[in-house]
């Protein structure tokens, strides 16, 4: 599949079900057995939202496990923009025969048959302001040294792919034909301020006291001249 039939078939995807299997096609298209397409914004929740065609057989392991509060992969996600290989994850040292919880993340996909994985994180805002992180992973069950072949050749394919894939999902959800269950990383985006309160925060940031904050209530009926406590200009 050409490059721009693949950013065809996401743009005709109608729904979260036909987005799915129209990646998952393209995946397959590049050589890779499945994705999963997980949210990566909330590190305390024990299950976030999560979509793919990944064996289930997997998903057992990794949630009985609890693989997403130690996973590297997501871990990395969170603090780069830049897509990049299982391969290329640093992992904690060797500590004598005890593994790192990290180590047994990776030394689980790797014994459940995946060679590699090619991610790709994304951050993005909605049309509140709100910000979102997702990371994706196209699982590779092939040779390695075709992994990083195809990776050589399409890395930046496959990004580009990625972008339209979640902007579709995000225009998808946002006319309410399906729903994306992504909550927001910064918890702060969703607090409503009464304007009391904003106005309080405004005079904190001023370096006001809270007796100087307390007077300010006098500033409407004054004409709009803000009560000076000590003479000072506010």
């Amino acid at each position: 599949m050409k490059l721009e039939e693949a950013l065809a078939a996401i743009e005709a995807s109608g729904s979260m079900d036909e987005l799915r299997f129209a990646l998952h096609r393209i995946v397959q298209d590049y050589g890779f057995s499945a994705f999963n397409f997980i949210d990566a914004g909330r590190p305390e929740v024990d299950v976030p939202y999560y979509l793919g065609t990944h064996p289930h057989a997997w998903e057992r392991i990794y949630l009985q496990n609890q693989f997403v509060h130690s996973d590297p992969a997501l871990a990395r996600v969170r603090r780069t923009n830049t897509p990049f290989s299982w391969s290329e994850v640093e992992l904690p040292a060797q500590n004598g025969r005890k593994r790192s919880p990290q180590r047994k993340v990776m030394d689980a996909a790797r014994e459940f048959g995946f060679a590699d994985g090619f991610v790709i994180p994304f951050h993005y805002r909605d049309r509140m302001g709100a910000m979102y992180s997702s990371a994706t992973v196209f699982f590779w069950e092939s040779e390695p040294s075709a992994f990083e072949k195809l990776l050589a050749c399409h890395r930046h394919e496959l990004h580009l792919i990625m972008i339209y894939w979640v902007q579709r999902a995000m225009h998808i959800a946002d006319r309410g034909r399906s729903p994306m269950m992504l909550r927001p990383t910064d918890a702060a985006l969703s607090v409503q301020l009464t304007a009391r309160e904003r106005e309080v925060m405004a005079w904190a940031a001023r370096g006001k006291t809270a007796a100087d904050t307390g007077d300010s209530r006098d500033f409407a009926g004054n004409g709009g001249r803000l009560h000076q406590a000590g003479g000072a200009q506010a």
